[in-house]
């Protein structure tokens, strides 16, 4: 995670620092000293694309100084050409308050991935990349061979739905059979959603689509956001997932 910050904003930007690797977060907050030097900008400005394309979370630290700053400026254009999502936190916030918005950042880092086994490989490879970027993921792989641990999922299901995301792989064998394990989810996951929409005004359920799903499927999630993967690979799948649900996640909690 790379903390944009002005230099002169230090003492605040640390209290910042603290409160993310207090919720797990790996920040990263540092002052190039050759930002000042004349005659180093050009190396400067590579020094700090290469850090911030090597980290997998931004968050700008908002001030008067970071306004006035044109270094810090350059970070955040350069996020935004690169089309990547970024947090923000307003140093002029008391504590409290930017406390509670790093316990959002947590809160919102939450996925629970559902999958049939046929696309596990998939799911896993998701699933590594998702932990790099600091998500805090549930992945059960032994729920595909134990008819005792519906009620396990039923209640992480309950549990990751109120602070996080649920993810459910599909392909062109998906059916509505509760007899299912990846069925018994996403009908837990639809009882669910229906009042979060209600009282939060968004939908936690993020189906990934792997192939053509017939008319039965496609309306069962048709009001929900879906991501297509349809012919990725691993990798290109996995950037597009996060990549969309980074941004749907800052869109609902605008």
């Amino acid at each position: 995670m790379f903390l944009s910050h002005s230099h002169l904003d230090y003492e605040k930007v640390r209290v910042v620092r603290d409160l993310l690797e207090k919720e797990g977060f790996r920040p990263l907050m540092f002052f190039l000293k050759c930002l000042g030097k004349k005659g180093y900008e050009k190396l400067t400005k590579k020094l700090i694309k290469e850090e911030i394309d090597n980290r997998h979370r931004f968050v700008l630290c908002d001030s008067k100084n970071a306004k006035e700053s044109d270094w810090v400026q350059f970070e955040v254009k350069h996020i935004k050409e690169t089309n990547r999502p970024y947090e923000t936190v307003n140093l002029d916030w008391p504590e409290d308050q930017i406390e509670k918005a790093v316990k959002r950042f947590k809160r919102r880092s939450t996925v629970y991935i559902s999958c049939p086994y046929r696309l596990i490989e998939l799911a896993r490879y998701v699933n590594r990349k998702l932990k790099l970027y600091d998500f805090d993921t549930y992945l059960d792989d032994y729920t595909f061979n134990d008819s005792n641990s519906y009620i396990d999922f039923d209640s992480k299901i309950r549990e990751v739905l109120a602070k996080g995301y649920f993810l459910t792989f599909l392909d062109d064998k998906f059916s509505s059979d509760i007899h299912c394990f990846q069925d018994a989810e996403v009908k837990i996951a639809l009882q669910e959603e229906k009042w979060i929409r209600e009282f939060c005004n968004y939908s936690p359920i993020i189906p990934i689509v792997t192939a053509p799903l017939s008319d039965n499927v496609s309306s069962l999630f048709e009001k929900l956001n879906l991501i297509d993967v349809q012919g990725k690979n691993y990798e290109e799948a996995s950037e597009i997932i996060i990549n969309k649900l980074m941004k749907y996640d800052n869109l609902n909690n605008q």
